[in-house]
């Protein structure tokens, strides 16, 4: 997938997880930019991760 189609998945992941936020339903948060968790799913996937890369993200964001 191209960069910048893979930086446009992730926003949405970042929106989901803002409206989750906003309704109380959220542990994590999510403040890099979209770049950077690009990087960090392609890192995951480069070390034999096979989870969504949906799932990958959710690992991503700091605790509350």
């Amino acid at each position: 997938m191209p960069s910048a189609e893979k930086v446009l998945y992730v926003r949405t992941l970042i929106g989901h997880q803002q409206a989750r936020a906003a309704k109380g339903g959220n542990d994590r948060l999510f403040t890099a930019a979209p770049e950077e968790y690009v990087k960090r799913i392609d890192a995951a996937y480069a070390q034999g991760d096979q989870r969504t890369a949906d799932a990958i993200f959710e690992d991503l964001g700091v605790r509350r």
